[in-house]
């Protein structure tokens, strides 16, 4: 182990000695101008660039992270990118951070006990300050009790070197020029993006050597949509890559899936954005100033001529995303066929037919994604039901009945269709259900008709029209009926669970052929992922996440006999409807039609799909079908 000394901010005619001689730790292959690094100690607003802190995650208690440098830029004043421990996520935090010396004050011991990746998160932290400090603990052979260690260490003040042993060490490698140490398993390299650039143009490197992101080496795996790659710590552009702000417009940067300041493309039904870092980098100093100026400007998806630089669209991009993003679930079976995107100028309204459709999810979310609905047929049987998407949606969508009565002259009446969704009904397939009657019995017997459906719809080998299709159902089944479906739906499913993303436990299977079925689920900006978020005023929440709510009322007790999830003036309270829709990511009122009572309104919601969960499967189809 080697030894650490605390940072000096030298002045600039001097030359600081290196001063670590821990043999496994490796200097970042990162060039900084001195300005660039200082700046994050000069500017008085905070934290220096590698610097452990806590920090605010929305949904979560305090999380430990790390300030990083910023690709390729000045620091923004008072502005830290910060790199999340235990999941590797970015965020641009303005405020709202705290030292990682506020051990006892912003552990959590409830995530702690249930969250798999903050315990992970909170070894890693506790790891990489340990080193830093010099601090080792008996080698045992149960990983818990090092950990258990580490943590009486933390609560006890780190001693006996204190918080200043694990400030970062800032040492002089040659005169001018500075960099941060770090561990080297930890990976935390950053090799500037314009230094990349003079690899590939001056001495003859290939792009796809480099990570297009930030600039390393060290890389992973291939960038879908332009020549380059990927690392380790940047392939969170799977979950970023389609996740759309409420204008319709991407989040993040197409090229780095990150950016603070972007330019959007003015190409009807196109989503995409750049930001000013990879425009500057990439295609050439000045660049993002220049397009400012042009409306409206064809960004270069669509454009491909338009690419300068060493920023170079693949030919075969479109093929390329959908592999990036396979379904490598289903090893027993053949992978679904894959539908090259298609250009934005040949997109057209998408039409879809919904199976046991409830209260409209699937088009609620189709339009707040800012699609063009062509048609919209809902198989339904519940009045209340239908009388929620015929008044919310104003009779937009037009209903069918009864799934049974209908046949293959129907649908080719009706179609075609590019989309098929529904989940059948799980009372008889639920385990929670002492009386379920499985898949071959009773309401489980409907889960052939959705089977029905598809096998009629599906385009022929010869025919190159996209069709996607998604089924759900619940995670609590039988094995043998989980195994019956995947055998006739040739696929295995994905399991994801709401409480990602929302305040209620919701796990659910999704058999689909949508594009990234299996990318990480992510919560945006707009998600209300705690529960307090979702109450009305004046009332408390007393948990932060609930059990899955059911159409019965004693789901929302937190237990056979637990307490009620929410307190008003001092009592108990059960969740109001409209904290239920919030919940489930509903505008609020959705389900205030026909004069229902609470009851039945929380039998439509615990029968429904959960919103940001529909709207995070849904949005890969912004690349084949016609937006707003």
């Amino acid at each position: 182990m080697g030894t650490w000394s605390k940072p000096v901010n030298p002045d600039k005619n001097s030359k600081p000695e290196a001063v670590c001689t821990c043999p496994d730790i490796r200097v970042m292959n990162v060039i900084c101008n001195i300005d660039f690094l200082f700046l994050s100690v000069q500017d008085g607003k905070g934290y220096a660039v590698g610097e452990l802190v806590w920090g605010k995650v929305k949904g979560f208690s305090w999380w430990p992270g790390l300030v990083v440098a910023w690709k390729g830029r000045m620091l923004p004043v008072s502005m830290r990118r910060v790199e999340w421990f235990g999941d590797g996520m970015f965020s641009e935090v303005r405020k709202g951070l705290l030292p990682f010396a506020a051990f006892a004050k912003c552990f959590f011991s409830k995530s702690y006990e249930g969250l798999p990746t903050y315990k992970n998160a909170i070894y890693q932290i506790l790891e990489l300050a340990a080193e830093r400090c010099g601090k080792t603990f008996s080698p045992s052979e149960k990983k818990g009790e090092e950990v258990k260690a580490m943590l009486d260490w933390a609560f006890g003040g780190f001693q006996p070197m204190g918080p200043d042993g694990f400030l970062p060490l800032i040492i002089s490698v040659f005169l001018g020029i500075y960099i941060i140490l770090v561990r080297k398993h930890t990976r935390f390299v950053f090799l500037f993006s314009d230094q990349m650039v003079n690899e590939v143009t001056v001495k003859g490197r290939n792009i796809e050597d480099f990570c297009l992101s930030c600039g390393t080496g060290n890389i992973e795996m291939f960038h879908p949509l332009f020549k380059g790659s990927l690392c380790f710590k940047c392939k969170n552009f799977t979950e970023t890559l389609y996740r759309y702000d409420d204008d319709g417009y991407q989040s993040y940067c197409t090229i780095c899936c990150a950016g603070q300041e972007v330019i959007l493309c003015g190409n009807a039904s196109c989503c995409r954005c750049f930001c000013k870092d990879c425009l500057n980098v990439l295609v050439g100093p000045g660049t993002f100033d220049k397009l400012k100026d042009v409306d409206p400007w064809s960004c270069y998806i669509c454009l491909p001529s338009k690419c300068y630089g060493v920023l170079k669209l693949r030919s075969d991009w479109r093929v390329r995303v959908q592999e990036y993003f396979a379904n490598n679930s289903a090893f027993e079976f053949e992978p679904h066929r894959v539908y090259p995107s298609i250009p934005a100028h040949q997109r057209r309204p998408i039409r879809v037919l919904s199976l046991f459709d409830g209260i409209a999810t699937g088009y609620l979310v189709l339009k707040d994604l800012g699609f063009k609905v062509e048609r919209y047929i809902a198989s339904e049987i519940c009045e209340d039901s239908i009388a929620v998407g015929m008044i919310k949606h104003e009779g937009l969508i037009e209903y069918v009945k009864d799934v049974r009565t209908i046949t293959r002259k129907h649908l080719a009446e009706w179609g075609p269709f590019d989309l098929l969704i529904g989940g059948s009904p799980c009372n008889d397939l639920s385990m929670v259900n002492p009386a379920r009657k499985g898949l071959f019995e009773g309401t489980g017997r409907l889960f052939f008709e959705y089977y029905r459906m598809l096998t009629m719809m599906r385009p022929r080998e010869d025919d190159d029209r996209p069709f996607f299709w998604l089924f759900e159902n619940v995670v609590a089944m039988s094995a043998h009926d989980k195994a019956d479906i995947c055998r006739f739906l040739e696929c295995n499913p994905v399991m994801i669970d709401a409480v990602k993303v929302s305040p209620a436990h919701r796990a659910r299977y999704f058999w689909g052929n949508l594009p990234g079925m299996n990318r990480p689920l992510a919560t945006s900006l707009t998600d209300k992922a705690d529960l307090q978020d979702c109450l009305e005023v004046g009332r408390t929440a007393m948990f932060n996440k609930v059990r899955t709510i059911t159409t019965k009322s004693n789901s929302i007790k937190q237990g056979k006999m637990g307490p009620l999830p929410v307190t008003m003036n001092g009592k108990e309270d059960y969740l109001w409807c409209t904290e239920m829709e919030r919940i489930f990511g509903f505008p609020k009122h959705y389900t205030d039609v026909n004069n229902m009572g609470r009851g039945q309104r929380q039998k439509l919601l615990g029968r429904s799909w959960s919103v940001p969960v529909i709207r995070h499967l849904f949005a890969p189809l912004k690349d084949y079908f016609a937006c707003e």
